[in-house]
């Protein structure tokens, strides 16, 4: 009688959690440098409130999880954004979890295997994690899980090889830093020079391609038809969208949001791209979308924006239907310490990620709701 009536250490997350679980956010996943410290305290418990409790499509029935120890005490967390998506146009559910973590001493406690276990035992249809690490992926897929592997890819186009060498020399800190700083007045000359010798790579060839700004109502109107070929495929209308672009804009430690729209001589929409500029190190891309046959185009449009507005470098993640026009644009291909995971209980809808034919882009991941 006594043990039916134990209450279970995993239970839906609830406002009245958000200062321990922000408490416990400030200290495990935030660096203890000094801004962090100043602003953190003050911002972390209004983003997890409107993150897990006032997104589009807040639903009881998909909540965020907790482990709680028997005096109260939080030892466990993961977040979870559970949005609408279609398979083969019918529509289902997709959990997108993040923040998993667990005070380290009481990681014995097998609290991060039994907050994922209950998550992959939701309503969902299907469950994504996008930023997973090497510990992570190995609880993900013990209890589990499986890792969408195309999807775990990114690529990386180098647009000013001397800038990211120095970037690259500078991010090592101490003694390389002054290095890096005196080497840095050189980079314009020897990235012009770099691209007299090799335009096809380092160049900005002119397109015949106008660029606007990126609008919600033209995002949500021409999204559909341009991923129509995607077994998997979001859905948005204005209201989710504009709430998801919001908050990635706030994400100024990747840099500041682009959303650019490429249109033709004729004023029809070729494609767009969403990307974090930072001038001088590696632009990172959440979302580019081409209609049929104009990816060659976009790309092109892509990374002449970015070396325009002074990026080193331009990543993102393979979208896998692109992965030849990506090489054949002298982009290289690595996993960057991130790991996309999947679970369902549905084999046709794993057997789509892992084939490459689900639309699955930094939007519909994790990007746009980190702190």
């Amino acid at each position: 009688m006594k043990e039916s009536l134990r209450i279970k250490p995993v239970r839906p997350f609830t406002k009245e959690d958000i200062p321990q679980v922000a408490d416990m956010f400030q200290r495990l996943m935030l660096s203890e440098g000094p801004s962090m410290r100043s602003l953190a305290p003050t911002m972390l418990p209004d983003y997890f409130e409107q993150i897990f409790f006032h997104h589009p499509w807040y639903d009881e029935a998909f909540p965020s999880l907790v482990y709680q120890e028997g005096d109260g005490k939080l030892i466990g967390f993961i977040g979870v954004v559970t949005r609408p998506m279609l398979l083969r146009g019918q529509p289902i559910r997709m959990s997108v979890s993040f923040h998993l973590m667990v005070e380290p001493q009481s990681r014995s406690s097998m609290a991060g295997v039994q907050l994922l276990k209950t998550l992959f035992a939701g309503p969902q249809d299907l469950s994504l994690t996008d930023g997973a690490g090497a510990v992570g992926r190995r609880v993900w897929t013990g209890v589990g899980g499986t890792t969408a592997l195309l999807y775990s890819q990114l690529w990386t186009r180098i647009l000013r090889p001397t800038r990211h060498a120095v970037d690259l020399l500078g991010a090592r800190g101490g003694t390389f830093t002054p290095i890096a700083r005196a080497l840095a007045p050189l980079c314009n000359l020897t990235d012009a020079a770099a691209a007299r010798a090799l335009p096809n790579r380092f160049s900005n060839p002119p397109t015949p391609y106008s660029e606007e700004e990126l609008d919600v109502e033209t995002l949500v109107t021409h999204l559909p038809q341009f991923t129509k070929s995607a077994a998997l495929q979001p859905v948005y209308d204005e209201q989710s969208l504009r709430w998801l672009l919001t908050n990635a804009a706030q994400m100024k430690h990747f840099g500041e949001l682009q959303k650019v729209l490429i249109r033709d001589a004729r004023r029809e929409v070729v494609g767009w791209f969403l990307y974090y500029l930072k001038p001088g190190g590696t632009s990172r891309v959440i979302q580019y979308v081409a209609r049929k046959g104009a990816i060659n185009e976009l790309l092109d449009c892509l990374f002449q924006h970015a070396r325009r507005h002074g990026a080193a470098t331009i990543a993102g993640r393979l979208v896998p239907n692109y992965m030849q026009e990506l090489s054949d644009k002298y982009c290289y291909f690595d996993r960057n310490c991130s790991w996309a995971l999947v679970h369902s209980n549905n084999p046709e809808l794993l057997n789509i990620i892992h084939r490459g034919e689900a639309f699955l882009t930094g939007l519909e991941g994790e990007c746009a709701l980190l702190f």
